[in-house]
């Protein structure tokens, strides 16, 4: 058995049902499918936050005297200000759902635990008055927000199964009041954990969960779990799992819980005129496939320039217009990519090109600058890679991605020349027959 055979042999044995066990996991869909649901929200409040930081000078100047730069933020202060109660409100539902038990009432219970848990008094020098942080409710609260929408579902799915702690309301009493109170002995259990734990903490240094959570845990997570050279292992192995058949997602949902509220946090930082913190792993995030999965948009063209064979021109036709909407699925399953041998070393190899283009560039300053209100987590994933980054790296963000792509074709190129000549000399063999 050759070594190609065994590569594959482990993969679908060994490494694919791994990460198809991993990709099944409901908290994981939970939490991806939550994030995914606020993208409306992002994406609206993305568009206004560049009317309000417009990025041509004359024209940020028109807005701020006829007073329309701060009403075009303020919409973002609305919705990205506060996107760790609508994470709540989502990541929640979805698990409730995966769950089978109330989605409402989980919902309900998961909101009341993020505002309890919350400092409930702001001090401004010798003053103090009744309120909430806006940082608790927006970027900083992301990750408090995804574990209490996860741990609240979670606890109330199991207190339900024990019939003992639902309030049971003679017959006669119509279902919707039945439904309404038979949950309250499981809330009282609920509010009084949450109680606790508010107790518990503020008997600590820290003084609340938010400020336990984001100096122990989200900090050294995202410095660790969104550094650059974590990104580039994440995606080289979503890269191994596309090339076996499975689809990415299931390993770059992990990186979710990571990447948002880094992603919140710089835009926190860019609206407000700070440095952006993570501008190194933003833009090499941004880089790490110039399309989609593989860059297979280079694939296409390499095609189409250097192919010879019908077979693989009549497919690049096909292949290259889904594929400039970062849609590559025709690719990877048609051309194929999948398990073929030949394939492998270029597809794994262009996310590291890419990406290690994309960190050459920001470091030598030919990427100045860097707008996440567009970046490749915010926007939908169909929108064309050179329109995004051109909004969120200006010109410089195109040309970089045109030199990425010229490259990635010649990286594919001896590669791809190998079938094509395999192919070609089928279909003269073919020819020839039909000839006879």
């Amino acid at each position: 058995m050759s070594k190609v055979d065994n590569i594959k042999r482990w993969g679908s044995e060994k490494f694919v049902p791994a990460m198809s066990k991993l990709g099944q996991l409901k908290i994981l869909q939970a939490l991806s499918s939550g994030m995914m649901m606020t993208l409306p929200l992002t994406l609206g409040a993305a568009i206004f936050s560049l009317l309000g930081s417009f990025p041509i000078p004359v024209v940020a100047s028109y807005f701020s005297e006829i007073g329309l730069s701060g009403q075009f933020n303020a919409v973002a202060g609305g919705t990205m200000g506060v996107l760790a109660i609508f994470t709540t409100l989502a990541i929640s539902y979805n698990y409730a759902m995966l769950l089978n038990v109330k989605a409402i009432t989980a919902v309900l219970f998961s909101i009341a635990a993020f505002f309890v848990l919350q400092p409930q008094i702001i001090t401004v020098g010798e003053k103090s008055v009744g309120g909430f942080l806006s940082s608790n409710l927006g970027s900083s609260g992301i990750f408090v927000s995804m574990i209490v929408s996860i741990l609240i579902p979670l606890s109330y799915a199991k207190l339900q199964k024990n019939k003992k702690l639902l309030l049971k309301l003679p017959d006669s009493v119509p279902p919707m009041v039945t439904q309404s109170f038979e949950p309250i002995f499981v809330g009282l259990i609920l509010l009084l954990a949450i109680f606790v734990i508010r107790v518990g903490f503020s008997l600590t240094s820290f003084g609340d969960i938010f400020s336990f959570i984001n100096e122990i845990i989200a900090q050294p997570l995202m410095t660790i779990g969104a550094s650059v050279p974590s990104l580039f292992i994440v995606y080289v192995l979503a890269n191994i799992l596309f090339f076996f058949g499975i689809h990415p997602n299931a390993i770059m949902s992990v990186l979710t819980p990571v990447l948002l509220p880094m992603m919140m946090m710089s835009i926190d930082q860019y609206n407000s005129g700070q440095t952006v913190e993570y501008l190194q792993n933003l833009v090499v995030f941004d880089f790490m496939n110039n399309d989609g999965t593989g860059s297979t948009l280079s694939l296409m063209i390499c095609i189409l320039i250097f192919g010879k064979s019908k077979r693989y021109k009549s497919f690049a036709k096909l292949g290259t217009i889904p594929n400039i909407f970062n849609i590559n699925e025709p690719v990877i399953f048609g051309f194929p990519i999948m398990l073929n041998p030949i394939m492998f070393v270029p597809f794994v190899l262009s996310t590291v090109v890419s990406g290690l283009i994309g960190f050459i560039a920001l470091k030598i300053g030919f990427i100045a600058a860097y707008n996440p209100n567009f970046s490749a987590a915010i926007i939908p994933w169909t929108v064309p890679k050179f329109i995004a980054g051109f909004f969120t790296m200006g010109w410089q963000g195109v040309v970089l991605r045109l030199l990425i792509m010229v490259v990635i074709v010649f990286l594919y190129y001896p590669f791809f020349k190998i079938l094509d000549n395999q192919e070609l000399k089928a279909e003269k063999e073919n020819e020839l027959k039909e000839s006879l």
